[in-house]
Order: C-alpha cells, then sequence, then structure tokens
C-alpha cells in the first residue's frame, strides 16, 4: 500500500498521469497560438486561376526602391525574381514573378488588393537585351526597364485546383 501512494506521488510532481496497462503519458496544456497557421493575406482571381501576395509594402522596401537598391518587395529584376522563387508565404512555396499579362489582367480592372502602391512592378516578361517589361500601376501601362533598376515586385503562383477550393485558410474570398 505504501509503494503505490509514493508512486502516485512521484507521478503526479512530475506532471505525469498513469493510464491503464501501466504507460506514463506526458501533461501538455494546451496553449493558443500566438498566430494562425496560414499567416498572410492573398487575393485570387478565379476566373484566372491565380493566387496574388497581398502584403503590405514597408518604408524601407520604398527606401531601396527610391535609392536603386534591393530591400524585401522592391528592388532589382534578379532580386525579384530570387524573392519570389525563394518565396514561403500563406502556407505555399510555389510563388514565381508575374508575366506582364497577368499583372496587366490584375490592374485593368479594380480588385480587391488591401495593400497597393501606384509604381512599376517587374514582370517576368523580357525585352531586348538586358531589360524586362514592367507594369506602372497607377496608369496601367508596361514599360522596358534595364534589370539593374530598383522597382517593387508582386509574387504570384497558380491555384492547383480552384474547384476543391486547394487552401481556403488562406484565401480571404
Amino acid at each position: 500500500m505504501m509503494k503505490k501512494s509514493l508512486i502516485a506521488i512521484a507521478i503526479i510532481s512530475l506532471g505525469s498521469f498513469a493510464i491503464a496497462g501501466g504507460d506514463v503519458v506526458p501533461y501538455t496544456p494546451y496553449v493558443e497560438p500566438t498566430k494562425p497557421c496560414n499567416a498572410g493575406t492573398v487575393y485570387i482571381q478565379k476566373a484566372e486561376n491565380l493566387m496574388w501576395q497581398d502584403e503590405v509594402y514597408h518604408d524601407d522596401e520604398e527606401s531601396a526602391y527610391r535609392n536603386g537598391g534591393s530591400n524585401g518587395k522592391a528592388g532589382t529584376w534578379s532580386h525579384a525574381d530570387s524573392y519570389c522563387r525563394s518565396l514561403s508565404y500563406a502556407g505555399y512555396s510555389d510563388w514565381r514573378l508575374p508575366t506582364l499579362d497577368e499583372l496587366m489582367n490584375l490592374h485593368q480592372r479594380p480588385s480587391e488588393l488591401k495593400h497597393t502602391i501606384a509604381a512599376d512592378f517587374w514582370s517576368s516578361t523580357p525585352d531586348k537585351g538586358d531589360s524586362y517589361k514592367t507594369l506602372y500601376t497607377a496608369d496601367g501601362y508596361p514599360y522596358v526597364h534595364k534589370k539593374s533598376e530598383s522597382h517593387y515586385f508582386r509574387c504570384v503562383r497558380c491555384l492547383k485546383d480552384i474547384s476543391r477550393s486547394e487552401h481556403p485558410a488562406s484565401s480571404r474570398r
């Protein structure tokens, strides 16, 4: 009898409890998550089968854009391409730089993007030599810039199966 009460006391003091069969399972209290599993907002164009990164543009990105540098979602074409290909956002890691046609389609009509800025945005569409096409979001017209210049960008990914709501927890629509 003494032995059982000592075991029970030892188990309680270790923060564990015994279950049938003699196994000891550690007690893990529930802790409220500090942020959702699929953090990050996106904009989904269902007809185009595209998901767009919809993240705020910060002061350090504006500084990079104005000073010809690269930081976050602003920079040279190579920085933009590398950033999108290595991006892990809203639970996905298959992001890329959009084509000029995709950018134009996004900005031809009002969208529900939460975070916008009137500036040139890089596309993955090349032009002659060492230049790529951009879209100036304020007027919706394409322009050509040397890839060494600094511009903003927004990453995009293709939805694999919109009929199954591929990843509804990360979508706003």
